[in-house]
């Protein structure tokens, strides 16, 4: 009789961890609504649960919000959660790496412009790719004479797409 009681005690959640976790749930409902939809689509998340975040944006009453994200968060509730967290979380990640990796960047599409033999220097870690679009951006830009923001952005993103393949080497 001792024996079932321990395994009771051990199963025995109390209502205030019950909340906790509801209070959770809800949380990521907003989280979820506050996302992008495009990149809400590639969360591991049903049909059902992103008809509901995109209908959440069109209620504007506070009290019917808010049973609505309750709605929403028991759906998460009987989804996989955890995955969906961890997406959001992996997803996070990224975006700092990439805030970091920016000033990076930044000095690369400096350099890139000042001394064009740096160009050179990435045919030998970029073997498999296509280095002439860098050539032509790093033209355009020169031959540029007024708004330089296009251009330079341009050349930001195609360094960016180069440095996510392979990392740049340091310049």
């Amino acid at each position: 009789m001792v024996n079932q009681s321990n395994d009771q005690d051990q199963e025995f959640e109390s209502r205030t961890q019950k909340k906790h976790f509801a209070h959770s749930m809800v949380d990521l409902a907003h989280k979820l609504a506050e996302m992008k939809h495009s990149d809400m689509i590639l969360l591991p998340i049903s049909e059902q649960v992103i008809d509901t975040v995109v209908a959440s944006k069109k209620i504007t009453s506070h009290i019917a919000r808010k049973r609505h994200f309750q709605f929403l968060g028991k759906l998460l509730l009987n989804s996989d959660h955890e995955a969906v967290v961890e997406a959001i979380h992996d997803k996070a990640k990224q975006h700092e790496a990439g805030l970091i990796r920016q000033p990076f960047l930044s000095l690369w599409t400096d350099k890139v412009l000042e001394n064009d033999e740096i160009i050179d220097q990435l045919y030998e870690t970029h073997e498999h790719t296509d280095i002439q679009p860098l050539r032509q951006l790093v033209r355009m830009v020169k031959k540029q004479k007024g708004d330089l923001k296009k251009s330079k952005r341009k050349l930001f993103e195609y360094l960016r797409f180069l440095d996510n393949q392979v990392p740049l080497p340091p310049a």
